[in-house]
């Protein structure tokens, strides 16, 4: 699925008319793989933090473009097909798509008997809890399900492409070279791998295992959600690639990061981490201390950077501190708080700085988050969830205003959507997102059935009556 830092300039941009991809040269996209730091509103210093390679062509010159992904009617071709390597198309940001060579691993070591229940004593009821719960994922799906209208285009580009200033509807998103990809609805990359950590959860009985998730990102980079349709998992971005290729990734997935990132220098700070770790706000949501330790231990299976680490811990404690607060959040506490947390990971001085002007942002427009080169930089993506928290959102319709302010402003959008969805359903709850958007989701109800299985495995399912 895709998220992914601004295509190089090369690339086809979408203006006037869209343009219908040829049959027979659907295959992915090739973006760009650059996070690079900005100088904004915001004061942020200049570091360049990735690399734009070029889009792929076919023999004739044109882009290519590939399969949709979750496409409900066709069958998924051999699996040795969906194993040749594929033009990269970025991550959720800064990185490229690409579908790795690796051997296929071996299964993951068997999951413990004894299920997670959380050590927690929430201030409001359990059904406002369940509620949150439900409201941080569907809102990640939402989310990203709305930005991938304008992912990849500046604010002008999408500007032209959706006049006015009314939400995008699925139906009209464009079916150009990048998005026909994807059925009208569903979400992408950043949902999908946030759901193999889910997975993992309900699999190992609420363990947090970075080797589980190594084997499970593998294995979906081939194949996708084969039952969704999927030929292989779309949106990789540069940055994982390299990581899962790594001889030692399914064994020492921090290792094999931790070296793919300081053989480029030290400078990638990819969105890649903070699209997918949402879920780990719910794990242990009432100790701050272990829903930090679950959140390095999966986002430091591919993302070392410490702006990495600093942007996943704010967020996933953002949403943990929403879950066991009461009917009314102290957010301004809350913010502080997941600042402070985040902070911790970041020695460098003046990069704390940034990091936390980013999260004190006062506007999306401040975040700049159409840079070119730029819009998949971590800081980017974290700080729409501090602006969309810090916005009084508090009814369905003030999600959909909100989405539909960042949505517009483009660049990355189905990461920033993801993200900031996730923080603001957590928020609301399930019960206060636009219910009319959700049901329109092509894939709602195989969603539905995975978070009931979630909740029961964190001991939140139906309870049962009493003798």
């Amino acid at each position: 699925m895709a998220t992914s830092d601004l295509p190089p300039e090369e690339i086809k941009q979408h203006t006037d008319t869209v343009e219908q991809p040829p049959e027979e040269a659907r295959q992915d996209m090739d973006a760009t793989d650059s996070s690079q730091e900005t100088d904004t509103t915001l004061e942020l210093q200049q570091d360049p933090k990735g690399e734009t390679p070029e889009a792929p062509t076919s023999p004739s010159g044109e882009t290519q473009v590939a399969e949709p992904a979750h496409a409900e009617s066709e069958a998924s071709p051999p699996l040795e097909e969906t194993q040749k390597a594929e033009a990269p198309n970025p991550e959720s940001s800064t990185e490229q798509e690409v579908v790795s060579k690796e051997t296929k691993p071996t299964p993951p070591p068997s999951t413990p008997e004894v299920l997670f229940k959380p050590d927690w004593a929430p201030k409001a009821s359990r059904d406002v809890v369940i509620d949150r719960i439900r409201g941080c994922i569907y809102g990640n799906a939402l989310g990203d399900a709305m930005g991938l209208a304008t992912e990849f285009l500046s604010k002008a580009e999408a500007k032209k492409q959706y006049p006015g200033t009314n939400p995008i509807q699925f139906s009209e998103i464009a079916q150009d070279f990048h998005r026909y990809r994807w059925v009208r609805g569903d979400w992408t990359d950043d949902t999908d791998q946030m759901l193999l950590i889910m997975d993992g959860i309900i699999e190992s009985g609420g363990k947090v295992l970075a080797t589980d998730f190594a084997h499970k990102l593998l294995r979906w980079s081939r194949e996708g959600y084969a039952e969704l349709g999927d030929t292989g998992g779309m949106g990789i971005g540069m940055t994982v690639h390299r990581t899962i290729s790594h001889s030692c990734f399914v064994t020492d997935p921090h290792t094999a990061a931790r070296e793919v990132w300081e053989e480029s220098g030290k400078y990638l700070a990819a969105n890649g981490a903070v699209m997918r770790t949402s879920i780990l706000g719910v794990v242990s949501f009432n100790n701050l201390d272990t829903v930090a330790h679950n959140t390095l231990q999966i986002s430091l299976a591919t993302h070392t950077d410490p702006r990495c680490s600093a942007s996943c811990v704010a967020v996933t404690t953002l949403i943990a501190q929403l879950l066991a607060s009461d009917l009314k959040p102290d957010v301004s506490a809350i913010i502080d708080r997941s600042i402070q947390e985040g902070a911790k990971y970041i020695e460098d001085e003046d990069k704390k700085k940034e990091f936390v002007a980013h999260m004190r942002a006062k506007s999306l427009k401040d975040l700049k988050l159409d840079e070119a080169k730029a819009i998949g930089y971590t800081l980017k993506c974290a700080g729409t969830a501090f602006v969309g928290l810090n916005s009084k959102v508090k009814t369905a319709k003030d999600f959909l205003k909100f989405m539909t302010e960042l949505v517009r402003e483009a660049g990355d959008a189905d990461t920033n959507g993801a993200v900031c969805g996730a923080v603001l359903g957590a928020k609301l709850g399930y019960s206060n997102l636009p219910q009319d958007w959700l049901q329109k989701m092509p894939h709602i109800k195989w969603l539905d059935a995975r978070v009931e299985k979630f909740l029961a495995c964190v001991g939140l399912g139906p309870e049962l009556p009493t003798s």
